[in-house]
């Protein structure tokens, strides 16, 4: 029993980051500007989550100015996107190559360290313990003892679920993706709703870089979302737009890391292990594709526009 909370423990933590990148990219698979560049924003959330918060000492502080750079960095790209008519797809490879590079600089040229930025004046976000329920077997793991990012991400998948299902800003911004014109005669603005998306996206992007940052390790070391952002991305392409499906592939996702981790090096070799959750997002995206060759599905492709 006590593997098996430790193997649910693990997975949560892990789903965590992985559910609110999705979470925040499912708005720009609804404007069809899919935003391809969670990668680059969750590093650079988890960088300025350290970096603020140990400029502040204070975890709190860390991620609600986090979450304002991310608001603005939203804006801007999302910007670009809409008004400027940048392609999305190679904007959101630019991030990730960017947020890649600019981290290390910082790293090295703000704190004169190179790899990781350990200390012990970097805040933490602490963990939530339920009384009573942390001692039950199975619930308490995967109940209690996490930050309070995690019980947000559940919060964001309730309200994104009842959003998607009776409020007027959804529909206006899958309207904005399938159906601009219309949404335009309706009084509508396509312009606003394709920024709001963006900006969702990178607020969402930014929590879970700090969650993984001061979250979890109360640190910062190079390229530490190690593809989380890749993962997250074929959550949505996998999902269809729907929030429930998202959910459930992020929880794989998670469940399949954790497993990576819990595995017994004697038993399969540690590369291997590591290749889990990218082979679990493999399939799914294999699936995906023969469902929709099949005429299960029909996936919307955005337009090529010029840079």
């Amino acid at each position: 029993m006590d593997t098996l909370d430790a193997f649910l423990s693990s997975g949560i933590r892990f789903i965590t980051p992985i559910l609110l990148a999705a979470l925040g990219c499912l708005p720009t698979e609804w404007t069809k500007d899919l935003n391809v560049g969670l990668e680059g924003a969750m590093l650079f959330g988890a960088f300025f989550g350290v970096a603020i918060g140990l400029a502040t000492g204070n975890a709190v502080l860390a991620v609600i100015l986090t979450l304002v750079l991310g608001a603005i960095a939203g804006a801007l790209f999302g910007i670009l996107v809409s008004v400027f008519n940048v392609n999305v797809f190679v904007a959101g490879i630019v991030l990730n190559i960017f947020a890649a590079g600019a981290t290390v600089y910082m790293l090295r040229s703000l704190f004169g360290v190179k790899g990781t930025l350990s200390s012990t004046e970097i805040p933490s976000l602490g963990k939530i313990v339920i009384p009573g329920l942390d001692q039950v077997p199975v619930f308490g793991a995967i109940l209690s003892g996490h930050t309070i990012l995690t019980y947000v991400s559940w919060l964001v998948v309730a309200l994104l679920a009842i959003a998607a299902r009776y409020t007027v800003i959804v529909r206006r911004l899958k309207a904005a993706g399938e159906h601009p014109e219309a949404l335009a005669v309706a009084g509508g603005n396509v312009t606003r709703m394709r920024v709001l998306a963006q900006v969702w996206c990178f607020m969402l992007c930014a929590l879970a870089g700090v969650q993984l940052s001061i979250g979890q390790l109360s640190l910062f070391t190079e390229g530490m979302t190690s593809g989380l952002g890749f993962v997250a991305l074929a959550a949505v392409i996998f999902c269809r737009g729907r929030v429930g499906l998202l959910t459930l592939m992020c929880v794989l996702f998670g469940l399949a890391t954790a497993t990576s981790i819990l595995v017994d090096d004697s038993v399969v070799p540690p590369q291997f292990a590591q290749m889990l959750p990218y082979v679990v997002a493999f399939i799914g995206l294999i699936v995906l594709a023969r469902t929709s060759r099949s005429g299960g599905l029909r996936i919307a492709t955005p337009k090529l526009e010029e840079a």
